[in-house]
């Protein structure tokens, strides 16, 4: 075998909310650059957070972002691939998440901008190591003074026990015409309907002249399910849910037992 892609989604994968990354995680990416493969982060974080983590992890790399709608070298900034949310359909969210008194994040040049500071708000930046919110008022008047820009994503953001909720709802309203997902035990996560990391990740996979059947793809949510799905070698955490399990070639072991760097070990060798 001859790895030559890894693909590693990195909340609930390599870290949790605290952010830490664990010494055997760190070494095995290593290790694996060091055999000739190209490492990169597959996330729905925004670009700016996973460029700090790529740089943290000696990564360099074109980095997959807001769950495909981005791919962007971690060096220079410049991007590969971008798609955004439709105008119309950016608009009617804001319009539905503001009615349900709902927390929504708007993410526009790689900057978060939002209706007014909520604990909402506080916890996704205290997660993504304190990005900074940029509090507008009403959000579809600021966007209206923006020159027809469309956004990179929307995520909502809720306590826990109602993620599932509103994740059913929004797709029923919006999942034919965008993609919406889950990628925090918290948040909703709405792109374009052409973006997913499995998509990105075809679009890497072909930029960097790499065959499918050379490619790890490490996840453990259901936004992960269709790069796990397309990649020739495909892994899930074994924490994650039985529609990402059945579709992954390799099953690891959970995050607190450094499942990630398992499969690298295991399936990423030094060429002697």
């Amino acid at each position: 075998m001859n790895i030559k892609l890894i693909a590693l989604d990195l909340d609930g994968t390599i870290f949790t909310d605290d952010l830490v990354i664990s010494e055997r995680m760190r070494r095995a990416i290593q290790d694996a650059q060091e055999a000739g493969a190209i490492v990169t982060i597959a996330t729905g974080r925004m670009f700016r957070s996973a460029r700090q983590i790529a740089e943290n992890l000696d990564i360099s790399a074109q980095l997959i972002c807001y769950q495909g709608a981005m791919i962007a070298h971690s060096a220079t900034g410049e991007a590969l691939y971008h798609k955004t949310a439709p105008l119309d359909l950016t608009h009617e969210i804001i319009r539905e998440t503001a009615k349900m008194g709902l927390h929504l994040n708007l993410y526009l040049n790689d900057n978060i901008y939002i209706s007014k500071i909520t604990p909402e708000a506080e916890f996704y930046s205290r997660i993504n190591m304190n990005m900074p919110l940029n509090p507008v008022g009403d959000l579809n008047a600021w966007l209206d003074d923006q020159g027809r820009a469309e956004p990179t994503k929307l995520v909502i953001v809720t306590d826990a026990e109602q993620t599932d909720a509103t994740l059913a709802l929004f797709t029923r309203l919006y999942g034919d015409r965008l993609q919406v997902t889950k990628s925090h035990p918290r948040f909703t996560e709405f792109t374009n309907a052409a973006c997913s990391k499995g998509r990105a990740l075809a679009i890497l996979a072909d930029h960097y002249d790499v065959s499918r059947e050379d490619v790890m793809a490490i996840g453990d949510g259901h936004n992960d399910l269709d790069m796990i799905a397309w990649a020739g070698y495909g892994v899930a955490m074994s924490t994650s849910p039985e529609a990402v399990l059945s579709a992954a070639r390799i099953i690891t072991g959970a995050l607190k037992e450094d499942g990630a760097a398992q499969a690298i070990e295991e399936y990423v060798k030094r060429e002697t």
